[in-house]
């Protein structure tokens, strides 16, 4: 389809200077704190803007590049924001480039509401009974959160937690989890360790992916779907008070020389453990 044609079929706002201040608005969405502030975050490219649309998830927009505006995908595209009734914004490709946080951008960028994936872990025993779950406590790399989330999507998890880690809105994040943020509760808590003592309390086993005294290994003991293990920072792992909270350590066999994992590569080990014995 023809750029103006498009933009009469589809579009509700068109716009071509990159000092415009939707644009400057916009391109803001790549830092923290003006993520926090506004509520919006952005997701990258036609398969997560199709699987946010999939989730249900209303977009507050969807930009479309001018050059992605004349391809074969994007009426298709369009008549599907639509159908969400969240509107379609061109912009010329400068302006997009403005925006995104790609190198080499698709040319779609979804406008995401925060919140949605969010619960706090207020009412903690009403939610958790019977959910695979998992903890990450001091994750500092979003794209190690990002790939943590598909993972634990794909390996049978119902529900991550996350005590004082990476932004869950950090383009890279987003873009990591592949569309899994889309679908996997998350679960913010305060207090890290106070979640452990109240998972405990409510009859999980919480491990505490780390060597200990009291150490699990992994693949030599019976697993339990209750079980939730919890993750710790990348370069300097849980600390002595949550590996001391938890019930156990669960210590990852490894040869060589290697002391320890990526906290991504440590999840999936402990995660496909829990797939190949039943309790996804």
């Amino acid at each position: 389809m023809e750029l103006n044609s498009f933009i009469e079929q589809y579009a509700a706002l068109y716009i071509t200077s990159r000092a415009n201040p939707k644009i400057a608005a916009l391109s803001k969405l790549a830092d923290r704190k003006y993520r926090e502030g506004t509520g919006l975050y952005l997701a990258e490219g036609i398969k997560l803007t199709r699987d946010a649309l999939d989730a249900g998830i209303r977009p507050e927009t969807v930009l479309f590049s001018e050059s992605f505006a004349q391809t074969d995908d994007a009426c298709l595209l369009a008549e599907r924001t639509a159908g969400s009734g969240a509107p379609v914004t061109v912009l010329s490709d400068s302006a997009f480039k403005k925006v995104s946080t790609e190198k080499s951008p698709q040319g779609v960028i979804a406008v995401l509401p925060t919140g949605g994936e969010l619960c706090r872990t207020d009412g903690f025993d009403e939610w958790q009974a019977g959910r695979r779950l998992l903890m990450l406590d001091g994750i500092r790399d979003p794209g190690n959160l990002g790939t943590i989330l598909r993972s634990a999507e794909a390996l049978g998890v119902r529900g991550v937690i996350l005590s004082d880690s990476a932004d869950l809105y950090n383009p890279k994040t987003v873009r990591a989890s592949m569309g899994a943020l889309f679908r996997l509760p998350v679960y913010l808590a305060e207090d890290g360790i106070d979640c452990v003592r109240r998972m405990q309390k409510a009859g999980r086993r919480v491990l505490a992916a780390a060597l200990g005294e009291h150490s699990f290994t992994l693949g030599e003991f019976e697993t339990r779907v209750s079980d939730c293990a919890v993750i710790g920072n990348e370069g300097h792992g849980l600390s002595p008070e949550m590996i001391s909270a938890c019930d156990a350590a669960l210590r990852i066999p490894m040869t060589g020389g290697a002391e320890s994992l990526n906290a991504a590569a440590a999840a999936v080990c402990i995660l496909w453990e829990y797939a190949r014995e039943g309790n996804i």
